[in-house]
Formats: structure tokens, sequence, C-alpha cells
């Protein structure tokens, strides 16, 4: 793939790695908005509006390189035709670009740095949601009650209904593999007929209230800071929503902080991270940690909370704000969420009255003019698939 710009010897520190969707596309406006100027290493077109990689139409990517894999990403990295600085930060927004990285720690930790658990491939082991949970568990956090697929004594009779089936990994699963299951034929199905991956967790189900996504980062001195919150309602099986709330006040909703900081120093990472609960009659149920940067990391931006650029100043030894007033507001998927009025399920006066008292939205940013045409496109484009695949499949 071709190389639009590079960077001059020594000019950009900070590259941020992964497809060009709102999850690079969120790094890259809360680099721009603390002042710093970033390289792309995009997997894929970075134009692609049908698979919502957009980032290539910001006014803030300046420089980029487009690989096909997160591997030959990581052989990129390692060869001489690029001029980065010593130390040059890399912030992996997906976990197969984390994957990449950790699995290749040896050789690329003598120039760049970027989050790891001190050991090679102990990320990639720690994406697996059975060590996820038995670690969770020592630390003194609430868990589901939960079954292994790949487990030598995994019995279809000792699973109670309904249930949760999810990938065992985050890597080689999908959401689309994610399914509630009322019996065991249900169940059975599930496990067999996975698209993605025939290795599961298979966990108590709770009708949650809400899914609370809280963000932190866990810095090189060792202290874990969990600085904002995004509350989703309760979600459908496959994590889909386009309503959330923002807040700062974090206390509040995680009695359980501490045993959260002890669980993340306890497995020696270093990084940005995400730690998702599921909320039920006022208790919290793990569900998982990424351990890279989430997709809703700059959903707090507007709150003061800018997760990259946190992680990027420790790493520099930098001052860094770690305290925040408390702050909340509504997130909107102002792309998702206008293709609900096309399905009748929400009217327009409602949109248009939720879409004005946004704090924040999914893709747009103010300071990104650019985007403003191309959402609209990616909309139409998204839409008319829709509308196809209703009519003529």
């Amino acid at each position: 793939m071709t190389t639009e710009t590079l960077p001059e010897p020594a000019e950009i520190d900070f590259i941020i790695f992964g497809a060009g969707n709102y999850n690079s596309l969120g790094v890259l406006h809360a680099m721009a908005e603390a002042g710093r100027e970033c390289f792309l290493l995009i997997i894929g077109d970075s134009k692609d509006k049908k698979q919502g990689n957009i980032i290539g139409y910001s006014r803030f990517a300046k420089h980029i390189h487009h690989v096909s894999s997160a591997d030959e990403g990581v052989e990129w990295l390692l060869t001489s035709q690029n001029n980065f600085l010593k130390g040059t930060v890399i912030y992996p927004t997906g976990d197969i670009e984390e994957k990449a990285l950790d699995q290749n720690l040896k050789r690329l930790s003598a120039r760049y740095i970027f989050p790891n658990a001190g050991i090679q491939g102990r990320v990639s082991e720690l994406m697996d949601k059975q060590l996820q949970t038995a670690l969770a568990e020592q630390s003194g956090i609430r868990i589901l009650k939960s079954r292994f697929s790949n487990a030598p004594d995994f019995t279809y009779g000792e699973v109670e209904y309904p249930c949760m089936v999810k990938p065992l990994n985050s890597t080689s699963g999908s959401k689309g593999d994610m399914r509630v299951c009322e019996t065991e034929q249900e169940l059975d199905d599930a496990l067999t007929h996975g698209r993605n991956t025939k290795e599961f967790i298979v966990q108590q189900y709770i009708r949650n209230e809400a899914d609370l996504l809280f963000l932190g980062v866990a810095l090189p001195n060792g202290d874990v800071i969990i600085p904002a919150l995004v509350k989703k309602p309760g979600v459908s099986p496959t994590g889909e929503y386009t309503h959330a709330i923002i807040t700062t006040d974090v206390d509040t909703h995680l009695p359980e902080r501490k045993q959260v900081e002890n669980f993340v120093k306890n497995i020696g990472y270093c990084g940005p991270f995400s730690i998702e609960f599921g909320l039920e009659k006022e208790k919290n149920y793990f569900f998982e940690i990424n351990l890279r940067n989430d997709g809703t990391s700059h959903y707090p931006l507007n709150a003061g909370v800018n997760i990259p650029m946190i992680w990027y100043q420790a790493l520099r030894n930098l001052s860094f704000k770690s305290g925040f007033p408390s702050v909340e507001y509504e997130m909107i998927d102002e792309v998702a969420d206008l293709r609900r009025v096309i399905g009748h399920e929400l009217s327009l006066s409602s949109w248009l009255k939720s879409f004005r008292k946004a704090g924040t939205y999914r893709y747009y940013r103010k300071s990104d003019k650019n985007l403003r045409r191309v959402l609209i496109s990616m909309f139409l484009n998204r839409t008319t698939d829709k509308v196809r695949r209703l009519f003529f499949q």
C-alpha cells in the first residue's frame, strides 16, 4: 500500500496504529486538541466510508502510511525506511494491533514505547477472558459464574439458563458471536456454529440495567488512575448502542475502585485500558478488561479528560491532570442514531432534541469541520446498503 507523507526526522513522536475508524479518529482528535501532531499507521483504507473508516478525511491526518495487516505494520516499523525519533510512542487502537506489538516486544522495545505488561506475549495471554475472570476474582472483584467451552469438564448440564455466550479471546472472535441462550439447544447451536471461533465463555446472564465502561491509565510508576465512565443503557447482546452518559463521577459508580486498581497493578500492565461491568440491582459484575485504547476514550474530552495525552505525558515525565471536577453529559452516535429515525424507532423531533443537547459524538468534533460532509455521505451509504439488503436479498 502507499505512503502519503512521512514525517521529518524527530518531527513526530506519537504513532496511532489501527484501523481508520472512530477509535483511531478519536485518538487523533484528542492529541490534536492537546497540540500534538501524530503519524497514522493505518490498516486498510483510511477513506472507506462504507466501513466507517474516515480518518483520512480529517484535517489533522497529515502523515499517513497504509498497511494491509497488523503484522505488516510491525515489520514496517522495524525497517530502516522510517525515520522516527528513538522512543517514539505507538498507540494501538485495537486488540489485533496491540497483540502484534506485544508479540514483538523484544524487537520493538529498543526503538519504541507502547502498552505492554513487561514480558513479551503477556498482554496477548491476558486477552483470554478465562484468565481475566480468574485474576479479577483474586483481586476481590465480583464476577459472573462462568464455564469455558474448551475446558475438559465442560458439560451442558451444569449451565444455568439464560446464559450469555462470548468469544473466549477478543482477537479470535467478534461481537457477532455473542448470544443470549435460553435453552440447552440454543447454547449448543451457539457453540457449534460460531462464525469466527469455537472457544467461548458461557456466563451467568444478568438483566443488566446498564453497561459501565470505566476508562483508565496504568502509569509507568505503577499508579492507576480511572478518571471517567461511559455508562451505556441496557444494551443488546451485540453491545450496540447509540446513546451513553459520560461522567467523571467515577466513585459513585465504582465502589470497588481499590480492587480494580489492585487488579490492574497486579497484572503489571502499563498503558491505557478500559474495564467493563454489568449493573444489576446496584451490584457491578465484571465483564472484561481491554488492555489498549478504548473506542470511547475521546468521549470525555469535553470533561477535560484526555486519556491518550495523560499516558503520553506520563511517559515523558511531564505533569498531567489526574483530578477532575464532576461533569456529566450525553454522547450520541450521530450516524447510527439517525438511522433509528428512518427505522421508525425514534421520532425526528426526539432525535433533533437529543442531538442538540448532546455533549459529544462518536465521530464529529467541532475542531474538525472537514468531517461534516463525510459523515452525511457515510450515513447515506449505510442507509442505502440497509435498504438494499431489506428489499433485494
